[in-house]
């Protein structure tokens, strides 16, 4: 039988994506944060989801 190489990420990296998903948009589309802040929060929060499906605890 093979193991699962998927996982669903737990709410704890759901929450802190969204959150980074935030500054993203903040950092792109307006004018509170730098365009490179928001360009790395987003990058970051898609890392972060990514890793939370490969790895069983992220």
């Amino acid at each position: 039988m093979r193991t699962r190489t998927n996982f669903a990420p737990t709410e704890r990296t759901i929450i802190v994506a969204l959150v980074m998903m935030i500054v993203g948009v903040l950092g792109t589309y307006g004018s509170v944060l730098p365009n490179r802040v928001g360009v790395v929060a987003f990058v970051a929060a898609i890392v972060l989801l990514l890793l939370g499906m490969l790895l069983r605890r992220l």
